[in-house]
């Protein structure tokens, strides 16, 4: 998965692109967003560490 962030500070999985526009989609799911590849940058280490952490399963998958 390639994950960036827009200039608003949202974190998302790259979905694709079309007609000069990147679209993104939130972990784990949920409503796509487009934004110009000119303002998408790769996220820090923290950034999609606090991204992914609500994704993170809990208990083991007993």
């Amino acid at each position: 998965m390639r994950y960036k962030v827009d200039s608003s500070g949202n974190v998302g999985e790259v979905v694709g692109s079309y007609l000069g526009s990147v679209y993104l989609r939130p972990p784990g799911g949920g409503v796509e967003w487009s934004v110009r590849p000119d303002l998408l940058r790769d996220p820090t280490p923290q950034e999609l560490g606090a991204a992914l952490w609500p994704m993170v399963t809990v208990g083991g998958g007993r």
